[in-house]
C-alpha cells in the first residue's frame, strides 16, 4: 500500500508561540518599512504639487499621491491587523504561562502537604514515646 499511496511524511514540531509572533512582528517591520518608503515618495510629490502651476500637470501629479495614500492606508490596516495577530498570540501565550504557573504551584503544593503529613506523624510518634516513657 505505501508503494501506491505513498508512506506518510514525518512532520516536524508545531512552532511555538513565540516563533510564530516573532516571524509575524517580521513581516510587520516589512510592511513599515514599506509605508516609510510611501511617505517619502508622498513627500516628493507634496513638494512637486507646491511647486508647479495649477492645471493638468497639477491635477496628473496629485492623482499620483491619491494612488499613493490608497496604498499607504492598505499597508497600514494591514499592519494593523499583524499587530493584532501578534497581541493575541502574546494574550495566548500569558494564559499558557499562567497556566503552568498553576500547574507547578499546585504540584509544589501537593508536595508540601505530603512533607506536612510526614512530619504531622512523626510529631505525634514522639508523643506516644514521651508519653510511655513517663
Amino acid at each position: 500500500m505505501k508503494k501506491i499511496f505513498g508512506a506518510k511524511k514525518d512532520k516536524g514540531p508545531p512552532p511555538s508561540i513565540q516563533d510564530a509572533t516573532e516571524r509575524i512582528n517580521k513581516r510587520g517591520e516589512t510592511v513599515d518599512e514599506k509605508i516609510k518608503k510611501l511617505d517619502e515618495e508622498l513627500a516628493r510629490y507634496k513638494e512637486q504639487i507646491r511647486k508647479t502651476r495649477p492645471g493638468p500637470s497639477q491635477e496628473a501629479i496629485k492623482a499620483r499621491a491619491i494612488r499613493l495614500l490608497k496604498h499607504k492606508r492598505m499597508y497600514e490596516e494591514q499592519r494593523n491587523m499583524l499587530y493584532n495577530q501578534t497581541y493575541n498570540l502574546d494574550q495566548v501565550g500569558f494564559a499558557a504561562d499562567g497556566l503552568k504557573d498553576a500547574q507547578q504551584t499546585m504540584n509544589a503544593m501537593k508536595a508540601a502537604n505530603k512533607e506536612l503529613k510526614g512530619m504531622m506523624k512523626l510529631s505525634k510518634l514522639m508523643k506516644l514515646i514521651i508519653c510511655k516513657m513517663k
